[in-house]
Formats: structure tokens, sequence, C-alpha cells
């Protein structure tokens, strides 16, 4: 990777298109609520990786490394695989079966938007959402599935063949395999009780950050990345609040040690103040989403299972 452009990585494609799709497709989502909720999330910390790292005797969940601008199917992909991890440590009978990047990346540009981009790349989060949705996703181990590659997501993204296999092909192996719920996120604390409660998201925007984390450990605004990444982290402590965000350029961005446990993060994170995020992200210029893989978004039984 250290050849690698990272702007080439950078495929949100943008407010303009991200409005006009969310002015055509927004009514159909659902106003984000935890179902049943009991339990207050303030002041509570949840880190996706203390759940797989139990399911995964230890390990880091497998991530993907983009090569080319379809950052959008990578922060779904990373998503949806720790999402089967959290349900499984909850006691659900399935076995991890890693997702395809390529796939949901074209589908949310041919299918959901319509070839709007094509002979460019990108997608934007309400396409993507939308997909998982409706499409669902499509796993690697899957018979006669190619291997990811930055040409395979740019062929198919184009609704074009790769060894002539189209991800049109798939279609019918990947719609049983649905995140049920997606909402968009608007506020720390919707996002603070989705996270908490283990219902992971994504965040597109045009703000970008240090590659490196400063002296205090976190990750500070700096140029504009045109760019989606998975929401795998969250602390809501008052004395220093912190969002976990997932990236998919490999180990770019330092070794981060947590706060609490003194164990390092999964390579590939960013840590971001809850100030920053709230202030670059939460706003009208950026699209924030939370997944579930029940109807609606129930409380989820993680006594236990963290660190």
């Amino acid at each position: 990777m250290a050849s690698v452009q990272f702007d080439k990585l950078m495929g949100w494609a943008g407010v303009r298109i991200a409005d006009q799709a969310w002015s055509a497709i927004g009514a159909s989502f659902p106003k984000f609520f935890i179902a049943g909720q009991a339990e207050p999330t303030q002041g509570k910390t949840f880190r996706a990786w203390d759940v797989w790292r139990k399911v995964l005797n230890g390990q880091d969940m497998p991530r993907i490394i983009q090569e080319t601008g379809d950052c959008v199917g990578a922060s779904q992909t990373d998503v949806v695989n720790a999402n089967q991890l959290i349900e499984i440590a909850r006691g659900d009978r399935e076995k991890f079966r890693q997702t395809l990047i390529s796939y949901v990346y074209a589908y949310s540009r041919v299918i959901i938007g319509k070839g709007k981009l094509k002979g460019g790349a990108g997608s934007v989060g309400s396409w993507m959402a939308k997909t998982v949705q409706e499409g669902g996703v499509l796993p690697i181990d899957e018979a006669g599935v190619p291997k990811y590659s930055g040409r395979l997501s740019d062929l198919w993204g184009d609704d074009k063949k790769y060894d002539g296999k189209s991800f049109r092909d798939y279609i019918g192996v990947s719609d049983d395999r649905l995140m049920k719920t997606v909402a968009r996120i608007e506020t720390w604390s919707e996002l603070r009780d989705a996270i908490i409660n283990g219902h992971l998201g994504t965040i597109a925007s045009g703000r970008g950050y240090k590659m490196k984390p400063d002296s205090d450990g976190f990750h500070r605004p700096s140029g504009s990345w045109q760019h989606q990444m998975s929401i795998l982290a969250l602390s809501d402590d008052p004395k220093r609040s912190w969002v976990g965000i997932g990236n998919q350029w490999g180990d770019q961005h330092g070794q981060i040690k947590d706060f609490e446990t003194g164990e390092l993060w999964p390579p590939g994170m960013l840590r971001v103040e809850r100030e920053d995020f709230e202030r670059k992200h939460l706003t009208r210029d950026a699209e924030c989403f939370v997944y579930s893989n029940f109807d609606g978004f129930p409380e989820q039984e993680l006594e236990g299972l963290l660190i």
C-alpha cells in the first residue's frame, strides 16, 4: 500500500449526488429508535473487536484492503461482517462468512443508482444502505465467486463482466442475506444508542483526518476525503468521548492503545474525538447510517461479551 495514491480509493460521490439520492429514496427508511431499550447508554463504551476476538479466538476480523474507489462497499462489508460476529456471540447459530466488497458496490451503483455514475468511481451512503436492505450481500466463499480486486469492482460497478461473470449472476444468492433495518443518524445521542447496543454504522463525507494519531491518541481533522468508512466502536465517557472509525487502507493509521483496557486496537482504525466527529460528520453534508439484522433495532444482550 505504500505506493498507493489514497485519493484513488476515495469513492464517495459527494454531497450533490448524496442529496439527490436521499430525496429519491430517503422516505423509505425508518426513523431511528432502539426497540425495548431499558438501560441508559450514557457514559458507556462498545468496541466491536471485544466481541469478535471472543468469537475468533483472539484474532481480528478479516478485512479486505481497497484497491480502487469502492470505499462505500468496503465500509459496508466491514459492518455486515462485524454484525455477523456480534450475532454469533449472542448465540445465533450461523457460520461467519466474509462478504464481497465488489458485489455490494456494483449493486448500489447499477441497481439502486441506476447507472448514474457509470464511467467513474463511487457511490453514496443511501444507495449502499438500500443495497444491503434489498439486495443483500454475497459471501466470498460461495461457489464460483471471483476473488476481490480493484478491477473486479471497476468492471462490475459499470455493469460489465469479469472473466465472463456479472454481479447480476449472483442476485439470487445474495437476496436472502439482508440487513433488515437501516436508519440515518443525525445526533450524537442516536449514534451512541446505536453503537452501544451493537448496531454498527457507516459515515460518508468530505472530511479528512491526519494519518497518524497525535500525542493525545486522537486522529485530528485534516484535509478533504471524499470517503466512506465504518463505525465500529464508541465511548461516551464524559472525560474522553470518542468514535472508532474503521478505514480500508490497510495498516496506515498507527498503533492505537485503548485508553481503558490498554489493548491494541485492530489495524486500520482511527480514533476520533467526539467534538471533532460531531462537528465534521453529524452534519447535513454527511451521511451516517446504522444497521440491524433484526426487525427494528432491538436492545442486544451484550452483558459478559465485552472486555
